[in-house]
């Protein structure tokens, strides 16, 4: 069963009293669904959680074990007079499942009570009793879904920091995908050091890679490698949708729903009795690749569009 707290701002404060009082009666051991906001990516996530935590069956075992219910809290629409209610309703429930940053936050100081997190990027350095989903897709995955929607390219490169991305670059040159030929990263320490290091790359590759680093991702860089793009036909592939409208030619990046359904999935596991700490943090199952067809149109790039699972359709900032 599902207990929606959905609550409508004009009616929090009607809903004070009640609210004040089922929190603080919450029958214990029950699972929370603790969702940051109403925001897009996190109601997809929450609606494949929920999708999939209402197909679960009893847990088999020497006890039958169920899963019991499942009340889902909506962060951004709790008042402040209830936190501290909210607060030690989540250290007594048998399991809290946090969807965003502002709900990691909110129960960082949870000792005890396992945590199950999803699209959390600011998810380090946490308890043991904390496992989740960690918001990369591994390099191999991502560039083997390049070659699928790319088949004739395969000369990738990209710029990146060493502070930042060191780690990644070695990752993706250990895991390297046989069909791409040429991996060419370059170093930049700074923003001023790019236009000149991506003019080095124009004819030693068929495709731009951009990684999730500040010092090229920032509104005067993304001008510059946009220019660059257009200017030598180089596709740029981008690690988040919202790079698309900026220019870049396509996005990998993940399936909220089946992230949910995961989640779901790992809670099944705690519920049944393994320590969150025995569990590693997972990546997510299935990447979504979001492409706008035209700049790949436009710049004469064939692509599979069998493998797309979305059409980008925005606009693109002048």
């Amino acid at each position: 069963m599902i207990k929606l707290r959905h609550h409508p701002p004009a009616l929090i404060i009607l809903l004070l009293p009640l609210l004040a009082l089922l929190l603080a009666t919450t029958a214990r051991g029950e699972s929370i669904l603790l969702q940051s906001s109403a925001l897009k990516p996190y109601e997809e996530a929450r609606q494949g959680f929920e999708q999939a935590w209402q197909g679960e069956r009893p847990l088999a075992g020497p006890k039958s074990i169920t899963i019991g219910t499942l009340t889902q809290v909506l962060l951004s629409e709790q008042p402040e007079e209830t936190m501290g209610a909210l607060k030690k309703q989540l250290k007594n429930a048998r399991l809290v499942v946090v969807i965003g940053d502002p709900a990691l936050n909110f129960v960082r100081d949870l000792q005890q009570t396992p945590v199950l997190y999803l699209l959390a990027p600011s998810a380090a350095n946490l308890p043991a009793n904390f496992t989740g989903i960690d918001l990369r897709i591994l390099p191999s995955r991502q560039l083997e879904a390049m070659s699928r929607l790319m088949p004739k390219v395969h000369r990738i490169g990209a710029l990146y920091n060493p502070a930042q991305n060191g780690q990644w670059v070695q990752e993706a040159l250990t895991n390297q995908v046989s069909v791409i030929e040429t991996l060419l990263f370059k170093k930049v320490a700074s923003s001023s050091l790019v236009p000149d290091t991506l003019n080095s790359l124009a004819t030693t590759i068929d495709a731009y890679w951009l990684l999730p680093d500040e010092l090229v991702t920032n509104p005067q860089v993304l001008q510059t490698l946009r220019s660059f793009s257009m200017a030598n036909r180089i596709p740029i592939i981008s690690f988040s949708d919202k790079y698309l409208k900026a220019g870049a030619a396509a996005a990998i990046t993940f399936d909220m729903a089946d992230m949910g359904s995961q989640a779901a999935d790992m809670s099944v596991r705690i519920l049944a009795g393994t320590n969150p700490g025995d569990i590693p943090a997972e990546t997510p199952r299935r990447p979504r690749m979001i492409v706008n067809t035209q700049v790949f149109h436009r710049m004469g790039v064939e692509i599979n569009e069998a493998v797309v699972d979305e059409i980008y359709s925005g606009e693109i900032q002048p």
